[in-house]
């Protein structure tokens, strides 16, 4: 089981981080947490296809996890022939009316676009040179608003839900547990501390947290209200007991090597696990 990140980083995009998406990859598919600015693209660099990604599940709808949400699923229909699993979505609302306005072929925002490509002969012809069979199907997408508590099974892996404090009541926000093979990874997403993470992660083999600062960076500010610092991080490792951490969603310098080292160093103090600073298009073996 591999962990390929995509993106760990913030809104705002520097040289080295951008949004938030990760990939989980199992024996036979790939499992999509996030889908942040140019997921797509860093997929295809990493030789992942989007095709094989039969399953997506988002936290919240921040932009900077769902941006690239529509190129994913273009480009996912654009390069098939018709014969990949259906996509399944899963996240809080508004995932299912998100999807529909971009694909619902009366109204959504790409209909032109699925509308020439099924019916012109260059598209038809571009999709049989590659091994398509006619006519040509529109995409078949299952997008699902999911709520905490909710779990989804499917063969050979479950992922648990659970509620995650950030921006409401304007977004609704999930964290995510998948179970695999004995193995469990949970996904904060974007939350201050809170203890339905805090149980959600408990004894996880991995918890893949955000860590938005080191925490003097933010106190007293928003940012400390709702999302983390490498402080609450550790203290959410520590209190969930889980053997290794891997701190995402890096902004505020904390990626700089001197800050890390101090995160890393005031968090040993704190959670006698490993911890993991994520790099992305970078691929971890989860063993």
């Amino acid at each position: 089981m591999k962990l390929h990140v995509l993106g760990s980083g913030t809104p705002q995009p520097n040289k080295d981080r951008w949004g938030s998406g990760f990939i989980v990859e199992l024996k036979d598919e790939l499992l999509m947490f996030d889908c942040g600015p140019a997921s797509t693209y860093k997929m295809i660099q990493m030789d992942l296809d989007p095709r094989k990604v039969n399953s997506l599940f988002f936290t919240h709808h921040h932009s900077d996890h769902d941006l690239d949400y529509p190129t994913f699923l273009l480009t996912r229909w654009e390069t098939s022939i018709g014969e990949e699993s259906e996509l399944e979505i899963f996240g809080p609302p508004p995932t299912v009316k998100f999807t529909e306005k971009l694909i619902n072929i009366d109204y959504g925002a790409f209909a032109h676009d699925l509308i020439a490509r099924t019916n012109h002969p260059l598209s038809l012809n571009s999709f049989k040179r590659r091994g398509g069979k006619l006519p040509r199907k529109l995409p078949s997408f299952k997008p699902n608003d999911i709520f905490p508590g909710d779990t989804i099974k499917r063969e050979g892996w479950t992922v648990k839900s659970d509620l995650a404090e950030h921006v409401e009541p304007f977004l609704d926000s999930l964290a995510y547990r998948l179970e695999v093979e004995g193995k469990s990874i949970v996904f904060t997403g974007d939350t201050r501390p809170c203890k339905t993470v805090e149980k959600l992660a408990y004894k996880a083999d991995y918890l893949i947290c955000l860590c938005i600062a080191l925490q003097d960076q933010i106190d007293g500010t928003p940012e400390a209200d709702y999302m983390m610092g490498h402080i609450d991080a550790g203290m959410l490792a520590k209190n969930s007991e889980v053997k290794n951490l891997i701190l995402v969603h890096e902004a505020l310098n904390i990626s700089s090597e001197d800050n890390f080292k101090k995160a890393i160093n005031d968090i040993g103090k704190i959670f006698n696990g490993n911890v993991i600073q994520s790099h992305e298009m970078t691929t971890y073996n989860l063993i």
